[in-house]
């Protein structure tokens, strides 16, 4: 993926025009959801899938980036850089 990953924290304000990976905890495991303000989150999948389907919905989409919204604790390095 080389679309950079903004970091936004749970209460930031959500940009309109990229896609919103929230990272969270769902029994025990690290999931993520993919949205965007036109498009509602469907299923939680894990982070590298995620972040993939992420980068299928901007370019689809015509959206200029993407933002995840995480906490510090739930972050891997491996999944990537987050800038912000």
């Amino acid at each position: 993926m080389t679309t950079p990953l903004t970091r936004l924290y749970p209460n930031d304000r959500y940009p309109r025009d990229a896609v919103i990976v929230t990272v969270r905890k769902a029994m025990g495991r690290t999931v993520a959801d993919v949205a965007a303000v036109e498009v509602i989150a469907d299923f939680p999948m894990s982070v590298p899938a995620a972040l993939e389907a992420a980068e299928r919905m901007r370019r689809s989409e015509g959206l200029s980036g993407i933002a995840v919204v995480v906490a510090d604790e739930d972050w891997r390095p491996q999944w990537g850089e987050l800038v912000g």
